[in-house]
């Protein structure tokens, strides 16, 4: 049976804190897939808190990807605030594929785990599908948290119910060291531009031999960002067709896999996906040690904020390329990422749900020095400066303000959405291998993609 996601939103306000009006969650234009939301009755006055927060006690261990420096000391900190004699305990794992398994046997195991930040479709439609988490759909309903309202989309039902919040999105952008791009002979940053313009600046960017080189450009490190032009044009579900197949054979897919080929093997102006994974390295690591100009990131603010890069120029930004000139940019808009839910075996369940409820909400502003945007429809973005950087003034040494906010924190327009998981994992398995060989030259592009088409449909009819 096809697996959906469940996308909830909740709100709140707290005259104690300083977030009101703000970030507004990009919606897809096209009707997807997603399940019928829940027909619960909602009451008609939200409750963003607790009636009485001090009387709520006991202990929420709280386990997220992040570092206690990249926001979550904060959060944590404003939770205490509000709700002095709950102990919160956070449990930084690595958002990778060991990281993940660990999180799955925590869960598994039971009274390790009380809420769980989990990032990205595969992980979270994984733990989902294991009846992980605690189906918080009355929690929500009784609390009078509207999921259209608070986070304007409710098309992520999973099997009618609601068992994570939607709190953390990601922006898609191409980050650029401002010094190399005005020695390229580049002044104002792109508002728009298409993959041949930024395939023009990344090779007039490209310098140097050997060690000395640098790239004009790069894709992001992960291998299933060559598919992502499919998400800029289609806007949902790029994987997959309408009628539930593999989208493999889309021609766009095809282009975009010979165009990464063509621009790191051949013209060699952009760093190779296959060294990314030879040397287990990522892309915000090539761009603050300067070995390229530029680079596709989704979340570069928490690193070269980071004293061990040293950054020292001046990093701007311009929006996700698109295929055509005046085409609708879904990868533009801050898309959700991750979401987070309280552990199905959870002792201290009212806990965990005033804290998954101040997380989700004037909480999560304390996401964006770790690099990923709040997706709370009443986020104050004027303060998320002073969050992440300290002031304007010392936002200025590492960025330029202007494209920053224009396109980091854009949440206008129509962003890309994912409905379908069906044999996702599988499906993201077998993408790895044959992008890879084609990356390497050991098969075609076209038969690259002609083999992943074939075992991604037999997953999906095996997985229904």
């Amino acid at each position: 049976m096809k697996k959906i996601l469940s996308v909830l939103s909740i709100a709140l306000f707290c005259a104690s804190m300083v977030f009101a009006g703000g970030a507004q969650e990009a919606q897809p234009a096209t009707a997807t897939k997603g399940e019928t939301a829940p027909k619960t009755a909602v009451a008609a006055t939200p409750k963003y808190l607790e009636d009485n927060p001090t009387a709520i006690t006991g202990t929420v261990k709280f386990w997220t990807a992040f570092k206690g420096s990249q926001g979550m000391d904060d959060l944590i900190a404003a939770f205490n605030k509000v709700y002095p004699n709950v102990k919160v305990e956070l449990n930084s794992y690595s958002n990778n594929s060991n990281g993940n398994v660990g999180v799955d046997t925590a869960l598994m195991a039971g009274g390790k785990i009380d809420v769980l930040h989990t990032f990205g479709q595969n992980n979270t439609f994984r733990r989902l599908q294991n009846s992980l988490f605690l189906d918080i759909t009355d929690k929500l309903a009784s609390d009078g948290l509207d999921v259209k309202k608070e986070w304007g989309s409710d098309k992520y039902a999973y099997e009618g119910r609601y068992y994570t919040i939607p709190l953390g999105g990601l922006s898609n952008y191409i980050a650029i060291n401002m010094d190399e791009w005005h020695a390229a002979g580049y002044t104002a940053l792109p508002t728009e531009w298409t993959w041949d313009e930024y395939l023009e600046a990344s090779k007039k960017m490209t310098h140097g031999e050997g060690d000395k080189k640098v790239y004009g450009g790069s894709d992001y490190h992960s291998v299933n960002y060559f598919a992502y032009p499919v998400r800029q044009v289609k806007g949902y579900d790029a994987y997959y067709k309408d009628d539930g197949t593999s989208n493999f054979d889309d021609p766009l897919m095809l282009e975009a896999l010979k165009r990464e080929i063509q621009a790191e093997q051949v013209d060699k102006i952009w760093f190779p996906l296959t060294v990314y994974r030879s040397d287990s390295i990522q892309s915000h690591m090539v761009y603050c040690n300067h070995q390229v100009a530029s680079v596709i990131m989704p979340n570069l603010v928490r690193f070269i904020r980071d004293p061990k890069y040293a950054v020292s120029w001046q990093t701007g930004f311009a929006p996700y390329p698109v295929e055509k000139k005046g085409q609708t940019n879904y990868m533009a808009p801050v898309a959700i990422f991750s979401h987070a839910g309280i552990a199905k075996d959870c002792k201290d369940v009212d806990a965990a749900w005033a804290f998954l409820k101040f997380f989700a909400t004037y909480g999560d502003i304390y996401l964006v020095p770790a690099g990923h945007m709040p997706t709370w429809k009443k986020t104050d973005l004027d303060n998320a400066m002073n969050i992440i950087f300290g002031s304007e003034a010392e936002a200025k040494k590492l960025v330029d303000i202007d494209s920053f906010k224009r396109v980091v924190f854009n949440y206008s327009g129509d962003s890309y959405v994912e409905t379908n998981s069906t044999a996702i994992t599988d499906i993201e398995k077998i993408v790895n291998q044959y992008i890879l060989d084609a990356h390497a030259g050991k098969i075609s592009p076209e038969d690259a993609l002609k083999q992943i088409k074939v075992e991604a449909d037999q997953a999906i009819k095996d997985a229904q």
